[in-house]
């Protein structure tokens, strides 16, 4: 049976750290995947900004689970710019506290066969990981539309080309959004995954609360109680309004949703209520 911990992406709340922060301890959720500081990404924060995040954490007793970084967000002939972008992540997160790094496996240049593609992504993939575990770093991979981790079965065939250094951050979700099942996806992939990002989507990309589309959410979570002996990390990512960073994150041109929310808070509430309803299920 999973002690399930629930961790955030919070700037989908609002732009403003402080308010991040506050709307966290309203909803009694005591991590933070780090994404946005007051309406920058944090990859850009000085280190005397990153100190002061990590003061105002403090004081709201609220922890770092992860980075979630842009790291392996570009295209594959840009794979030298990312060790560099390594660096300064483990740099950061020695400073806040989390060694846990989510990544991303590369965009496809128009025209390269994929079997080169496909040799250029495994080579950077393995070498970025080696460069994380050796500094004590976990790198987690989500599965994403465009990238070449976008399947189950191609996350699969990094991780083993990987040996052991790459582990998962599953997103259920993202699946549906590619036009790919969700069904498998936990049994081909549990024995590497570090954790999950929540969210759920209906066919044609259109996004909904958890539960209320296609990614198996609820099944989802049976899974993960049965499975695992411990804790279970599920980073609630809704993506239900359009929040500032939005269109940074999507290769598409926007985000269709099928629910409307009087506030970004008001449509997170009601992501964090269904998640916690559901496990409540189990």
């Amino acid at each position: 049976m999973a002690r399930f911990i629930l961790s955030a992406f919070a700037d989908e709340i609002d732009p403003r750290f402080e308010l991040q922060l506050a709307s966290l301890n309203t909803l009694g959720i005591e991590y933070i995947e780090l994404r946005g500081v007051d309406g920058r990404s944090f990859v850009a924060l000085s280190d005397r900004e990153l100190d002061d995040v990590r003061r105002r954490m403090g004081i709201h007793g609220i922890k770092v689970w992860s980075l979630g970084s842009p790291l392996g967000k570009v295209s594959i002939d840009a794979a030298q710019t990312q060790y560099a972008l390594l660096d300064r992540l483990m740099e950061t997160g020695d400073r806040l506290g989390t060694r846990n790094i989510r990544m991303f496996s590369f965009y496809p240049v128009d025209g390269e066969p994929f079997e080169e593609y496909e040799k250029k992504v495994f080579f950077h993939i393995n070498a970025l990981a080696e460069k994380a575990t050796g500094c004590g770093f976990t790198l987690c991979h989500e599965n994403e539309k465009g990238i070449y981790g976008c399947s189950a079965e191609r996350v699969k065939k990094l991780v083993d080309s990987a040996g052991g250094k790459l582990k998962v951050t599953l997103d259920n979700g993202n699946f549906i959004y590619c036009g790919l099942p969700a069904a498998g996806a936990f049994d081909l992939l549990k024995e590497h995954i570090r954790y999950y990002h929540i969210k759920d989507c209906l066919p044609g990309g259109i996004i909904v609360p958890p539960g209320k589309g296609d990614a198996l959410i609820p099944e989802l979570l049976a899974q993960i109680n049965a499975y695992t002996q411990g804790d279970a990390v599920l980073t609630v990512e809704p993506h239900l309004t359009d929040f500032v960073g939005l269109s940074a994150l999507s290769a598409d041109n926007g985000v269709e949703h099928a629910y409307a929310f009087e506030s970004p808070y008001a449509a997170f509430e009601c992501a964090v209520n269904e998640i916690r309803r559901m496990l409540a299920a189990l």
